[in-house]
């Protein structure tokens, strides 16, 4: 695993922990997306820090969209194949992370066994997590 990788999933485990300790139940949105923890980041005024769950059952494949903060991402549970306008299509299995730079469209898709994914987001408050694209 590369040093950025550890990075990465370190932070990762650090919001997991975090949220765990809240005692807070997921909140469930759209694309199989639940909210595990958001804080509004302590030394900015507007910048929020999300971390979420995704959840896709069986083979599927999201929309085009982008974030507009930027994602990091750790799979947790079988694999996710990424498509993305900066890097050749991806698959990555339990235990791979990813980041997709604030703006930059990609398309997530899973396959028969479906797939769980760790993901952070930082973004100004107010603005969407999600920006689909035509």
């Amino acid at each position: 695993m590369s040093r950025a990788s550890a990075t990465i999933l370190l932070v990762l485990l650090a919001f997991t922990l975090a949220a765990m300790a809240g005692g807070g139940e997921p909140t469930a949105g759209a694309g199989g997306f639940s909210e595990l923890h958001r804080v509004r980041v302590a030394d900015t005024s507007d910048l929020e820090a999300v971390m979420g769950l995704i959840e896709r059952s069986g083979e599927s494949i999201g929309t085009k969209h982008y974030h507009p903060g930027g994602e990091f991402g750790f799979v947790l549970e079988g694999s996710v194949t990424i498509a993305t306008e900066r890097q050749p299509q991806a698959t990555l299995e339990a235990g791979e992370s990813f980041y997709q730079p604030p703006g930059a469209w990609h398309v997530v898709g899973t396959a028969a066994e479906g797939a769980k994914t760790v993901v952070f987001r930082l973004l100004k408050k107010g603005e969407p997590m999600i920006v689909e694209v035509d």
